[in-house]
């Protein structure tokens, strides 16, 4: 007997929903997609279950005609491409032709579209796959992608989603960068009937900025833009101060599709590096236009992923767009020295233009201990045993070691102190709280306010 044997079809399908469909913002990205691909100004996403009841994005767009409908719910079907060198000149989001028919093996998918024009629209039904209903309907012109019980043939996927808060959150995180790379269009959120997000039209991405990064980035972020050729590197990277401890706060697109690339990354952090801390990661909006000819982005069936034909051209401009932001912008310069024995200071070009790596020292006043002053050393402990030398900006300080210099941030070091005290006493249950004269107010994105929500529990005790 063979041991090698053809799949069922229907393993087939559930096969490659799992390498389109990972979770539900999965989903949103895709059916996002479609939207913008059929010149949709108006985006409506309609959640339920943070993605696992129902998921439903409206569009008015072109629509489809019912022969179109039943055909979009095909295995590699598509209006975008007809040949293979149409895939070397892609301008839309979709050309894989898997999205709704991955979609649509794991889950009970509905269609309603019209094109304008038309007397009546067309309603397709699928369920796990197989076709259950087409017919004519009334409905206005665009379309409306409704999905429900996400998973349902596959409950094993289900095991693999996290809460609904964080669920919810990469939903409202999609959402965010398809409305930064698309102005042009308004795009609004609800769960469970409430409104969540809403992106009115914009004239640019500059305006969108607060919306979709939230308050704390208005007055501290700053345009960029470099070109060279064919190549366009533009967008918005915020002051130093405006950190985060993980990359989330970068968003990447090329021709205005959201991607996660570890080289356009790795010039992003090139760009800062010896402005922020290594252990930190700035607030940056890149948007690279690349010729179509010269990126690949048939490498990941999600569509995250794309290859450059010229990586170190791309990664060169992209540090130069925003090295040349850093060095105009007022907050970089460098404080005059204060009483005697101050360090030299460099503009900021210089800064960046030298060859050997900079440290803080190279810009800061330093402040040592006087001759003989008597200085203590830590208590006894496993480690090497240090001795304190002085004090950098009023923030690091400086010790010697057998194995090396040591350098501690002082506030750093206060707030581990206190991070500890606080699970020290939250765990036994007598965290000190004081009611504040006047409630601060604390703006929260739809992500972060269900987070919140989620840990109300742990909150009051």
């Amino acid at each position: 007997m063979a041991k090698i044997r053809t799949l069922d079809p229907e393993v087939v399908a559930k096969i490659a929903a799992g390498e389109v469909v990972e979770r539900p913002a999965s989903v949103v990205k895709e059916l996002l997609e479609n939207a913008l691909d059929a010149g949709g100004r108006s985006v409506k996403v309609e959640v339920q279950g943070a993605g696992r009841k129902l998921i439903r994005v409206t569009d008015d767009g072109e629509g489809m005609t019912g022969e179109d409908a039943l055909q979009a719910i095909q295995r590699h079907t598509t209006s975008k491409i007809e040949s293979l060198e149409d895939l070397f000149a892609l301008t839309t989001f979709g050309f894989r032709g898997e999205a709704l028919a991955s979609i649509a093996a794991v889950s009970r998918l509905k269609i309603i579209t019209r094109k304008e024009g038309e007397f009546s629209g067309n309603e397709v039904r699928v369920e796990g796959g197989i076709l259950s209903h087409s017919g004519e309907i009334g409905c206005p012109a665009g379309t409306s992608v409704e999905v429900r019980d996400l998973f349902f043939n596959v409950p094993v996927r289900l095991k693999f989603l996290k809460s609904p808060g964080t669920e919810l959150g990469h939903i409202g995180e999609i959402l965010a960068k398809t409305a930064l790379a698309n102005p042009q269009a308004r795009f609004q959120l609800f769960h469970e009937g409430k409104l969540l997000a809403n992106y009115p039209l914009r004239p640019d991405p500059s305006a969108r900025l607060a919306e979709a990064l939230g308050k704390e980035v208005e007055n501290r972020i700053f345009s960029f833009n470099y070109q060279k050729g064919e190549l366009k590197v533009e967008g918005f990277a915020g002051e130093p101060d405006l950190n985060r401890p993980n990359g989330r706060g970068i968003y990447l697109f090329v021709n205005r599709r959201p991607v996660r690339d570890r080289i356009l990354t790795h010039a992003v952090l090139e760009g800062y590096r010896n402005v922020i801390p290594k252990d930190r990661y700035p607030v940056v909006v890149l948007f690279a236009e690349v010729p179509p000819s010269e990126v690949d982005v048939n490498v990941h069936p999600g569509k995250w992923e794309v290859k450059f034909a010229d990586t170190e051209t791309i990664h060169r401009s992209v540090v130069q767009a925003i090295r040349g932001m850093l060095e105009k912008t007022p907050w970089l310069k460098i404080p005059e020295p204060r009483g005697e024995g101050g360090v030299l200071r460099e503009s900021a070009g210089a800064y960046f233009s030298r060859e050997q790596e900079a440290t803080f020292l190279d810009s800061w006043p330093v402040s040592f201990r006087e001759e003989g002053e008597r200085v203590g050393t830590t208590p006894q402990n496993p480690h090497a045993p240090v001795s304190f030398l002085g004090q950098v900006h009023e923030t690091y300080l400086i010790f010697s070691s057998p194995d090396g210099l040591v350098l501690l941030d002082q506030h750093a070091a206060h707030e581990r102190i206190l991070l500890e005290k606080l699970n020290e006493d939250f765990a036994r249950g007598r965290i000190s709280r004081q009611s504040l004269l006047l409630p601060q107010v604390v703006e929260l994105s739809s992500a972060e306010a269900k987070i919140v929500e989620e840990h109300l529990p742990s909150l009051a005790r």
